[in-house]
């Protein structure tokens, strides 16, 4: 059964042009080297539509799906996502441990059921 997950993270107030171009080329990478992801989009919300609640500034939504646990596990442990951290983690938002950690929530999910019309 595949593995998926949302995460969010927060981009500090003026970072948003250089985060947003990381996060292309991560996507990129990941696409290229990690065959076990299966799905790997980045978005950031939408201020000419209207949401509810309204996000919140600096927002990135990651929807993610993995063939498996393990190849979640690969991606976040591999060398791609951690120098991604290490080389852009300054751009967000950070948590209170020492060393700081990019402060992100994730929920994983268990599909009830749904398709995909097309690949997006």
């Amino acid at each position: 059964m595949y593995y998926p997950l949302e995460a969010k993270w927060t981009i500090l107030p003026g970072n948003e042009a250089k985060a947003t171009e990381a996060l292309k080329q991560l996507a990129l990478d990941v696409q290229e080297n990690e065959p076990e992801t299966i799905m790997y989009m980045v978005h950031v919300p939408n201020f000419k539509e209207k949401s509810l609640p309204t996000p919140a500034q600096g927002e990135v939504i990651f929807w993610e799906v993995y063939e498996d646990q393990e190849g979640f596990l690969k991606h976040v442990n591999g060398p791609i996502f951690q120098n991604f951290v290490k080389t852009y983690g300054e751009l967000f938002l950070s948590d209170f441990s020492t060393p700081p950690q990019v402060f992100m929530t994730t929920e994983v999910l268990t599909l009830i059921e749904g398709f995909s019309r097309k690949v997006l």
